[in-house]
């Protein structure tokens, strides 16, 4: 395997909130030929780390080995069970965790859509994790280490249980990192990707026309207005419309934090039609006014000296 890549299964997981997730118990399954994986469907999830051999299992119908460094999902509500014996001592470290809200089955359209675009990753993947079913790690020893830690914290507490729970949401960022890292585009997109991709674009590069809308965007990729608007919406859960004020009120808090520009040339430059709309639009969606916000940043990133 080409160290720079790693091999992700096509079926994915989203744990929708980070927030949500509660970390178990974990540790390190030292097992011995002849051993077979009783089959199970469990209340709550598992993530596996192969250390040494080979341990068959067959989740969600799918053959998936347990092999040193690769990283195994055992979904809540899926069953899972073993394959043939086991041929020669194996290992594996484990780690049961629950989520308060659900880990919501990605189809391989739909991670490809999610994956597609700095811009998508950002807004589908917010508070979030992309988790693989299985996923051949290239190099190991940093999601190790964090088995690891996490393994030492669970036997000697600090003094507070935060500290474990947060060590194991930075172990499903890290993971979904190596996930976004390594996953190469198709050679042909699906529609779906396509739609999402191609509007991203458009508002990229038409951000500061005040005159745009999901109809120019749709008349851009040349596709109806209303399959852009509901292939849209259906991934990534806002209007093309409200996508676009999102973006524009991004764009608009760097330039304020960035810039010493007025607020009416960032408002303009962003493509509001009028300061009013803009200060409007920034106050929904920051909870502050342009000043505010540029006053907060320069109290926590400029020093006078």
């Amino acid at each position: 395997m080409d160290a720079d890549h790693e091999r992700a299964s096509e079926k994915y997981f989203q744990i929708r909130s980070l927030t949500g997730v509660r970390a178990d118990n974990g540790g390190l399954a030292i097992l011995n030929p002849g051993w077979v994986h009783p089959r199970r469907i469990l209340t709550s999830s598992v993530l596996i780390l192969g250390l040494k051999g080979t341990v068959p299992l067959v989740i969600c119908g799918m053959p998936v080995d347990v092999i040193p460094g690769r990283l195994v999902l055992l979904p809540t509500g899926v069953e899972h069970r073993g394959g043939l014996p086991l041929k020669e001592p194996a290992s594996y470290f484990w780690l049961h965790f629950t989520v308060t809200s659900d880990i919501h089955e990605v189809g391989d359209d739909e991670a490809e859509t999610i994956l597609s675009s700095d811009q998508a990753t950002s807004h589908l993947l917010d508070d979030s994790a992309l988790i693989p079913l299985f996923i051949d790690v290239a190099e190991p020893e940093p999601i190790k280490d964090l088995f690891r830690e996490l393994l030492n914290e669970q036997e000697s507490r600090s003094y507070t249980g935060k500290k474990f729970l947060l060590m194991f949401q930075m172990m499903l960022i890290a993971v979904t990192e190596r996930v976004i890292a390594g996953h190469r585009p198709r050679g042909q997109a699906s529609p779906t990707t396509s739609v999402v991709s191609g509007v991203i674009r458009q508002v990229a590069e038409n951000l500061e026309n005040p005159n745009l809308s999901i109809k120019l965007v749709a008349g851009a990729i040349g596709l109806n207005l209303d399959y852009v608007g509901r292939r849209f919406r259906q991934i990534m859960g806002l209007s093309v419309g409200d996508y676009i004020l999102k973006q524009r009120v991004k764009i608009a808090l760097s330039r304020l934090q960035q810039t010493g520009d007025t607020i009416e040339t960032v408002a303009l430059s962003t493509g509001f039609g009028s300061v009013r709309h803009f200060l409007r639009q920034f106050k929904a969606q920051t909870g502050m006014t342009p000043t505010e916000a540029r006053d907060v940043y320069r109290r926590m990133h400029v020093n006078s000296m």
